[in-house]
């Protein structure tokens, strides 16, 4: 598995690989399994991290066990129902990474991962948790399998380019994740609760943060590839019946071509302070683009984005 370690590009392809079969699967079946961006992330990490898997796995049914003896037993809309599975999912996450931190289970590139115990409990209330879990574990299955074929079908020196290039950055992370991310959930609590409007995922703003940080300039080339993607989706939709999750997975292709774009613009140019972006720039690309295409452009960024942009930073400040 040391390619998988050595490869940017393979580990964001079988993510993608991942979201692509985690649709095609819930067209198929009518269950989502777990979440588009689950199973790619669960195939990851059998990749790079095996016990991170099976402790993700088993935190989803703790997760879900949670949610449904707890909260399961008030009439919640949907919307408050996920921002708290996912709360509980993050939360849990966090005592997990305290409690194998010795063991290294967890690294910056799939601190997103954090969220997937909480993604499989929302699918669960819905669709069951026999369902879900068997489809979860049949996509992350064939996810992995893909991930081996594309390691083998595409030469080394390709796969291996980007992370060679790049070797001389410094890679993304971030100062206390347990602050940062607590101050993201709440971030997104009180967005909603306030203006009854996404505001742009649940755990990216941090790493938005870190970015603006380190780097202005690149975080100047993400908000430029959001809105290149944001026009590509409108286009789309104008022409097209694609809807729900099929819009969803179109932007993680765009959020995929544009920080891919950026990292081979810093393998050309020096761009200062640059990091390496993980996967969860991938998806802060998506789920911007997705959520601008739901709601009142300028209700997202002043009511939504900028809020929880502004929190994040202040987050960052307090580490």
């Amino acid at each position: 598995m040391e390619i998988f370690w050595s490869s940017i590009d393979l580990v964001r392809l079988t993510f993608l690989v991942g979201a692509v079969l985690a649709l095609l699967y819930k067209k198929k079946f009518g269950v989502t399994p777990g979440g588009i961006i689950v199973p790619g992330i669960l195939a990851s990490l059998i990749f790079i991290n095996f016990p991170a898997f099976i402790v993700m796995l088993a935190l989803s049914v703790l997760c879900w066990a949670i949610y449904k003896y707890t909260f399961g037993r008030f009439a919640l809309t949907r919307r408050w129902a996920s921002l708290i599975t996912i709360s509980v999912s993050v939360v849990l996450g966090l005592i997990s990474m305290v409690a194998f931190n010795s063991a290294h289970i967890f690294n910056q590139e799939l601190l997103v991962s954090l969220v997937v115990p909480g993604l499989i409990a929302i699918s669960a209330r819905k669709y069951g948790l026999g369902k879900v879990m068997i489809g979860t574990l049949s996509v992350t299955a064939v996810s992995y399998l893909a991930g081996w074929a594309l390691a083998y079908a595409i030469p080394y020196e390709i796969l291996t380019y980007m992370t060679v290039k790049l070797g001389t950055y410094t890679p993304l992370s971030l100062e206390n994740p347990a602050l940062v991310f607590i101050v993201s959930l709440l971030a997104a609590v009180l967005v909603y609760y306030k203006f009854g409007i996404r505001g742009g995922g649940y755990m990216v703003a941090p790493f938005i943060a870190a970015v603006t940080v380190s780097s202005p300039i690149q975080a100047l080339l993400v908000a430029v590839g959001v809105a290149l993607s944001y026009i590509a989706v409108r286009l789309l939709l104008r022409f097209t019946l694609v809807i729900g999750l099929e819009r969803f997975v179109f932007s993680l292709v765009c959020g995929y071509i544009v920080i891919t774009l950026i990292d081979l613009l810093a393998t050309m140019v020096v761009i200062p302070g640059y990091r390496p972006t993980p996967i969860v720039l991938i998806i802060a690309v998506a789920v911007f683009t997705n959520d601008l295409s739901l709601q009142s452009l300028k209700s997202t960024l002043l009511k939504g984005f900028s809020p929880t942009l502004a929190m994040a930073h202040l987050a960052r400040l307090a580490v």
